[in-house]
């Protein structure tokens, strides 16, 4: 089997950073740096993408359509959850947010992208228990499959450095550089996927407490996507909790294209 870097679009932001700060309600939400790339050697099956997706080149309305119906929201997460960031990104405002990507957007065909963030009503009893105190998804629309693994090339050396990926959260760890990042086990999802647990510090209403996210990023034809969860630090990280919102954003991309 040939060795293939799989090339992902690894985004999020407005993670919860009031998981124990005495408050339910999230005290600072952070802006996301729009796309944002990583990469991962692995020995799997090189995937095949086709230069359009099934339905034919897309547009900006077919997009639309797609982040529409692919994005979690709290429908899928449970009575109790609410959204607690939803921000849509033409590439101007994709290029606001990540001057150093701006370049590749156009020449990629990059349409939009969604990021929405659902959280718990009471978000210090989730940490304080164990369970999810946060739960996203980032989905980038690209005119072609071909333009979604380009773009995810272009990013993906400069997102191996040391601290970068815990940067593409934006303000949410204290110190990027001391966050750890841990590559998880992940059945190949899609066209390619990418599977980690990070662990750091954060700013918690003036309380620094650790926050673990852990996060599955895969292409899918024209389409990257980024789907994760958040929680008070486990030892050993676990995809458990993450599995069923993968499935339900692949299922409704593969439905949308």
């Amino acid at each position: 089997m040939p060795r293939y870097a799989v090339l992902t679009a690894i985004a999020a932001g407005a993670i919860v950073a009031a998981a124990c700060g005495g408050d339910s309600k999230p005290s600072a939400t952070a802006t996301p740096k729009a796309e944002v790339t990583a990469a991962k050697a692995a020995s799997v099956a090189e995937p095949t993408l086709n230069p359009t997706p099934a339905g034919g080149e897309f547009d900006m309305a077919r997009a639309q359509a797609l982040l529409d119906k692919a994005s979690l929201t709290p429908a899928d997460l449970g009575a109790d959850w609410a959204v607690t960031a939803d921000q849509s990104s033409d590439n101007a405002a994709a290029a606001a947010s990540d001057p150093t990507g701006a370049a590749s957007f156009e020449r990629c065909g990059r349409l939009l992208g969604r990021l929405v963030t659902s959280g718990p009503k009471d978000t210090v009893s989730a940490y304080l228990t164990g369970l999810l105190v946060a739960s996203f998804s980032q989905i980038t629309v690209y005119k072609t499959a071909d333009g979604a693994a380009g773009c995810a090339a272009e990013g993906a050396a400069r997102f191996q450095q040391p601290g970068e990926l815990a940067r593409a959260f934006g303000s949410v760890f204290v110190n990027p550089d001391a966050v750890t990042v841990q590559p998880l086990d992940y059945p190949q999802t899609g066209d390619g996927s990418f599977a980690a647990a990070l662990t750091g510090d954060i700013n918690a209403a003036g309380t620094t407490v650790q926050l673990q996210i852990v996060l599955l990023a895969f292409l899918k034809g024209n389409t990257s996507a980024v789907v994760g969860v958040a929680m008070s630090p486990l030892t050993n990280p676990s995809t458990t909790e993450l599995k069923p919102y993968v499935d339900l954003v692949l299922q409704r991309i593969a439905a949308s294209q």
